[in-house]
């Protein structure tokens, strides 16, 4: 299932931080003492799989990776931060709440929502320097705002958290679709 595929994309990522760090550490003391270190990657790969649970294939080459001049031994994420990640919590929030009142969002409504939140704050601003940086867009595109695009990604990337209710029978009494308690 997702849930248990989440759960084991941690684990690996866990493991492979773990690993990571602990490596760099025995490196720090391999340059004061020479002999003696051939394989330990392999052994400590195989110590910390067992540990963690993990039964996926962690090659020397991912740890040596995280290892570079320059590059965090536990990153967050391979690719660069999202230009609205201070916004996109609230924004979940309200996706929440939407969801409580029985308020179907669309693209749309969505699209001007993030918008809206993100005018005239430094997310703006980020995400302008983000769409210039890569040239995103075309004549007629506005710089510091989101798209389509960005909607089905958030989608897609929280579909874990976002439910989806397809069918759901409401009540026939319209005094029961808004409660005071799903707008506060």
């Amino acid at each position: 299932s997702d849930a248990k595929m989440r759960e084991d994309d941690l684990k690996y990522k866990d493991c492979v931080n773990s690993i990571a760090t602990n490596y760099a550490d025995l490196q720090g003391l391999q340059d004061k003492q020479i002999s003696g270190w051939g394989g330990v990657l392999e052994k400590l790969i195989e110590c910390k799989k067992k540990e963690c649970g993990v039964s996926a294939d962690i090659l020397p080459s991912t740890i040596c990776g995280h290892l570079c001049k320059g590059r965090s031994l536990t990153p967050e994420s391979r690719g660069v931060k999202s230009s609205v990640e201070a916004a996109k919590e609230a924004f979940f929030q309200i996706c929440i709440q939407i969801g409580k009142i029985h308020q179907p969002l669309n693209v749309t409504e969505a699209i001007a929502l993030m918008n809206g939140m993100i005018r005239d704050t430094p997310c703006k601003d980020t995400l302008m320097d983000f769409q210039e940086s890569r040239k995103l867009g075309s004549a007629s595109f506005e710089y510091g705002s989101v798209t389509t695009v960005w909607w089905y990604g958030f989608k897609q990337r929280n579909c874990h958290r976002l439910v989806r209710k397809r069918g759901e029978k409401f009540s026939s009494n319209r005094a029961d679709w808004t409660k005071m308690k799903n707008v506060r």
